[in-house]
C-alpha cells in the first residue's frame, strides 16, 4: 500500500538549533523593559522598530495582568511609543499611543510594525477585536495619535506595510490563519498583496509556506519591513517549531511547548513574490537569559519574535526582537556575513494552487511508499 507524506505534516521535531555565529547580539540588552515605561504594564515587547527624520522610533507591545499577577491573565494590551537618538538609549513616552478611526478609538492594538513611506511614518498593527483579529495599519500624526487608514478581515496578524513601491504598486506583508484542505490543523504562511492607493489590496498569493523552512513546524511570520539591498529585498521571518519534550505548564495551568526564532529570505526587487535565496538554519535562537530560562519572569519561554530590521552604515542591519514576550532587545548582522548564510532557494509551489490530487500524485512535497 502507497503512504503519502503530508507536507504539512512534521515527521519529527527539529531538534536542537543554535544561533549564527554572525549575529551579534547588543551588550546593552534588554533596550527596554515595562520598568522603563512610564505608564502602567507589565511586559514591554514585539516591537517595531524605524528611523525617520533623524531619530529613532520604536512602537512597543505593553501588557497589562490583573492585579500585575500573571496567573491572573491579561487585563489589557496595547502600543505605547519611544524615541531614542542612537537607537541603543531609549525614552518611552508618557502615555500609550491612540489609535482613531471612523470617530472612535481602538483598543487592544499591538504587534506593531512601523514603515517609513513617502515621507510619512506609518504604524501597521493587528486590532485584537471580539469578532477576531483584524489586521491595520495607520498614519503618526505626531505626539502619540494615529489615523487608522486600513482595517482588514480577520483573521490576520503579523500585517506590513513595504516601504518601497514596485513597478508603481504599494505591497504589503500579510499572515492569515488558513486550513489547507490537507492540514490537521491551521498553518500560518506569509502572503503578499498590491495596491494601488493604500486602501483597495489585491493580485493576493503565498510568498513563503510553512513547509518551506526545515526549522518551522506549524507557524512562520514576517517579522520586519523587507531591508532593500542591491541584489534585493532581505526579509527577516519568525519561525515556530513545536515539540512536546519541552513542554513546560505555567502557574495558570497553561502548557507551552513551542519555540520562536528567526530567519531570513532574498527577494527579487521587481517581483517579491520570486524568492532567491533562504537561510537553511536559522540566524537567531533564544539562548541568552534574558530569551529563555526565566519561566516566572518571561510572559511565554523561548521566544524570538523580531519586529524591526534597521540598516545602519557599513552595511550593518540591526534587527530588533521581543524576547520571552517580556522585553525589547536588538542583535547585530553585517550584510556581507549574511550573504554567506544564504544559499539559493526554490519554493515547494510558486504559488498556492497545489490540489489534493497533486499531493497524492507526488508532484508536491515528499511522497513515500511503503507496505
Amino acid at each position: 500500500m502507497k503512504k503519502y507524506l503530508n507536507p504539512f505534516e512534521p515527521e519529527a521535531s527539529v531538534g536542537p538549533l543554535k544561533s549564527s555565529p554572525i549575529v551579534k547580539r547588543c551588550c546593552l540588552n534588554p533596550l527596554l523593559t515595562a520598568s522603563a515605561v512610564p505608564f502602567p504594564c507589565n511586559l514591554a515587547f514585539n516591537a517595531g522598530t524605524a528611523k525617520y527624520h533623524g531619530s529613532y522610533y520604536m512602537a512597543f507591545r505593553y501588557d497589562r495582568f490583573r492585579g500585575n499577577d500573571s496567573a491572573e491573565g491579561i487585563l489589557d494590551s496595547g502600543t505605547g511609543l519611544a524615541e531614542s537618538e542612537d537607537g541603543l538609549h531609549w525614552t518611552a513616552h508618557d502615555k500609550p499611543c491612540v489609535f482613531h478611526w471612523k470617530g472612535q478609538e481602538l483598543g487592544w492594538v499591538n504587534d506593531a510594525r512601523l514603515t517609513v513611506l513617502e515621507d510619512r511614518l506609518y504604524l501597521s498593527f493587528c486590532f485584537n477585536s471580539l469578532h477576531g483579529e483584524r489586521p491595520g495599519f495607520a498614519v503618526w500624526k505626531g505626539g502619540d495619535d494615529f489615523e487608522v487608514v486600513y482595517l482588514g478581515i480577520p483573521a490576520q496578524r503579523n500585517l506590513m506595510l513595504c516601504p518601497y513601491k514596485i513597478n508603481g504598486k504599494y505591497w504589503r506583508l500579510e499572515r492569515p490563519v488558513i486550513l489547507p484542505v490537507a492540514a490537521p490543523k491551521p498553518q500560518y504562511c506569509i502572503w503578499a498583496s498590491y495596491s494601488t492607493d493604500l486602501i483597495h489590496w489585491g493580485e493576493s498569493e503565498l510568498l513563503l509556506g510553512v513547509e518551506d523552512v526545515p526549522f518551522a513546524t506549524f507557524k512562520i511570520g514576517a517579522a520586519a519591513p523587507p531591508v532593500e539591498t542591491e541584489k534585493g529585498y532581505v526579509l527577516f521571518f519568525h519561525a515556530v517549531d513545536n515539540d512536546p519534550d519541552r513542554e513546560i505548564t505555567y502557574p495558570d495551568g497553561s502548557k507551552w511547548c513551542s519555540r520562536y526564532t528567526c530567519g531570513a529570505v532574498l527577494l527579487d526587487k521587481n517581483d517579491p513574490f520570486q524568492l532567491l535565496a533562504m537561510t537553511p538554519k536559522p540566524l537567531l535562537v533564544p539562548e541568552a537569559d534574558y530569551e529563555t530560562g526565566n519561566m516566572e519572569l518571561f510572559w511565554r519561554e523561548n521566544v524570538i519574535f523580531p519586529c524591526g530590521a534597521i540598516m545602519e552604515e557599513g552595511n550593518i542591519i540591526r534587527l530588533y526582537y521581543g524576547a520571552g514576550d517580556y522585553s525589547t532587545c536588538m542583535a547585530e548582522i553585517n550584510l556581507d556575513d549574511l550573504w554567506g548564510e544564504m544559499i539559493p532557494y526554490s519554493r515547494k509551489s510558486r504559488s498556492a494552487t497545489v490540489t489534493l490530487s497533486d499531493m497524492w500524485a507526488g508532484r508536491y512535497g515528499r511522497r513515500d511508499e511503503c507496505i
